[in-house]
Protein backbone atom coordinates (compact mmCIF):
# COMPACT_ATOMS: atom_id res chain seq x y z
CA UNK A 1 0.00 0.00 0.00
CA UNK A 2 1.42 3.44 -0.74
CA UNK A 3 0.53 5.59 2.02
CA UNK A 4 1.10 9.27 1.98
CA UNK A 5 2.57 11.11 4.99
CA UNK A 6 -0.67 12.23 6.37
CA UNK A 7 -1.78 9.39 5.96
CA UNK A 8 -3.88 8.64 2.95
CA UNK A 9 -3.92 5.02 1.09
CA UNK A 10 -3.02 6.75 -2.11
CA UNK A 11 -4.74 3.39 -3.78
CA UNK A 12 -8.06 4.88 -2.58
CA UNK A 13 -7.16 8.64 -3.89
CA UNK A 14 -8.97 9.21 -6.79
CA UNK A 15 -6.03 11.26 -8.60
CA UNK A 16 -3.68 8.99 -7.85
CA UNK A 17 -5.38 6.36 -9.44
CA UNK A 18 -5.83 8.26 -12.76
CA UNK A 19 -2.42 9.79 -12.36
CA UNK A 20 -0.74 5.67 -12.45
CA UNK A 21 -3.71 4.23 -14.54
CA UNK A 22 -2.44 7.11 -17.49
CA UNK A 23 -6.61 8.19 -17.77
CA UNK A 24 -6.75 11.54 -19.39
CA UNK A 25 -10.47 11.30 -19.20
CA UNK A 26 -10.01 10.38 -15.69
CA UNK A 27 -7.92 13.52 -14.96
CA UNK A 28 -10.25 15.96 -16.97
CA UNK A 29 -13.03 14.76 -14.82
CA UNK A 30 -11.70 15.34 -11.79
CA UNK A 31 -10.07 18.48 -12.75
CA UNK A 32 -13.82 19.78 -13.29
CA UNK A 33 -14.95 18.42 -10.18
CA UNK A 34 -12.44 19.57 -8.30
CA UNK A 35 -13.10 23.69 -9.87
CA UNK A 36 -15.17 25.95 -8.21
CA UNK A 37 -15.72 29.27 -9.24
CA UNK A 38 -12.42 31.18 -8.15
CA UNK A 39 -10.37 28.21 -8.44
CA UNK A 40 -10.05 26.03 -11.35
CA UNK A 41 -7.74 22.84 -11.89
CA UNK A 42 -6.65 21.57 -15.62
CA UNK A 43 -6.05 17.93 -16.37
CA UNK A 44 -2.38 18.65 -15.66
CA UNK A 45 -3.22 19.79 -12.11
CA UNK A 46 -4.76 16.43 -11.27
CA UNK A 47 -1.32 14.50 -11.57
CA UNK A 48 0.18 12.51 -8.60
CA UNK A 49 2.81 9.57 -8.26
CA UNK A 50 2.46 9.94 -4.49
CA UNK A 51 4.20 12.02 -1.70
CA UNK A 52 7.18 10.09 -1.62
CA UNK A 53 7.79 10.77 -5.68
CA UNK A 54 9.48 13.94 -6.62
CA UNK A 55 6.41 14.35 -9.44
CA UNK A 56 3.65 16.55 -7.60
CA UNK A 57 0.87 18.92 -8.60
CA UNK A 58 2.50 21.87 -7.52
CA UNK A 59 -1.31 23.17 -7.84
CA UNK A 60 -2.49 19.97 -5.64
CA UNK A 61 0.05 19.73 -2.91
CA UNK A 62 3.30 22.09 -3.46
CA UNK A 63 2.01 24.01 -0.61
CA UNK A 64 0.94 21.00 1.68
CA UNK A 65 2.35 21.56 4.96
CA UNK A 66 2.42 18.04 5.63
CA UNK A 67 3.81 17.08 2.74
CA UNK A 68 6.38 19.42 3.22
CA UNK A 69 7.23 18.43 7.09
CA UNK A 70 7.83 14.63 5.75
CA UNK A 71 9.57 15.22 2.89
CA UNK A 72 12.34 16.64 4.99
CA UNK A 73 12.98 13.58 7.40
CA UNK A 74 12.98 10.44 6.53
CA UNK A 75 10.14 8.39 7.50
CA UNK A 76 7.63 6.73 5.54
CA UNK A 77 4.87 8.35 7.21
CA UNK A 78 4.17 10.98 10.16
CA UNK A 79 3.81 7.83 12.24
CA UNK A 80 7.08 7.20 12.70
CA UNK A 81 8.05 10.59 13.99
CA UNK A 82 8.83 11.26 17.51
CA UNK A 83 6.23 14.20 17.19
CA UNK A 84 3.27 12.33 16.46
CA UNK A 85 0.75 13.39 16.39
CA UNK A 86 1.72 16.95 15.68
CA UNK A 87 -0.48 20.11 15.47
CA UNK A 88 -0.13 20.33 11.94
CA UNK A 89 -1.75 17.14 11.23
CA UNK A 90 -4.80 17.82 13.45
CA UNK A 91 -4.76 21.24 12.14
CA UNK A 92 -6.05 19.60 8.64
CA UNK A 93 -7.10 16.15 9.27
CA UNK A 94 -8.69 16.77 12.43
CA UNK A 95 -9.06 14.71 15.47
CA UNK A 96 -10.71 11.72 14.08
CA UNK A 97 -10.04 11.23 10.25
CA UNK A 98 -9.57 7.68 8.44
CA UNK A 99 -6.22 9.33 8.02
CA UNK A 100 -5.04 10.45 11.22
CA UNK A 101 -6.69 6.89 12.97
CA UNK A 102 -4.31 5.08 10.16
CA UNK A 103 -1.44 6.65 11.43
CA UNK A 104 -2.10 6.04 15.15
CA UNK A 105 -2.75 2.41 13.85
CA UNK A 106 0.66 2.75 12.74
CA UNK A 107 2.52 4.54 15.43
CA UNK A 108 1.46 1.58 17.86
CA UNK A 109 2.92 -1.00 15.26
CA UNK A 110 6.37 0.76 15.58
CA UNK A 111 6.21 1.05 19.22
CA UNK A 112 5.47 -2.49 19.36
CA UNK A 113 8.89 -3.39 17.49
CA UNK A 114 11.20 -1.25 19.50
Amino acid sequence: MDLAYCGLNCGECAVYLASVRKDTAGQIRLADEYSTDTYKFSKEDMYCLGCHSDTVSQKMCGDCEIRLCGTKKTYKSCAECSGFPCSTLEKYLGDNSDNLNRLRQLAAEYKKEE
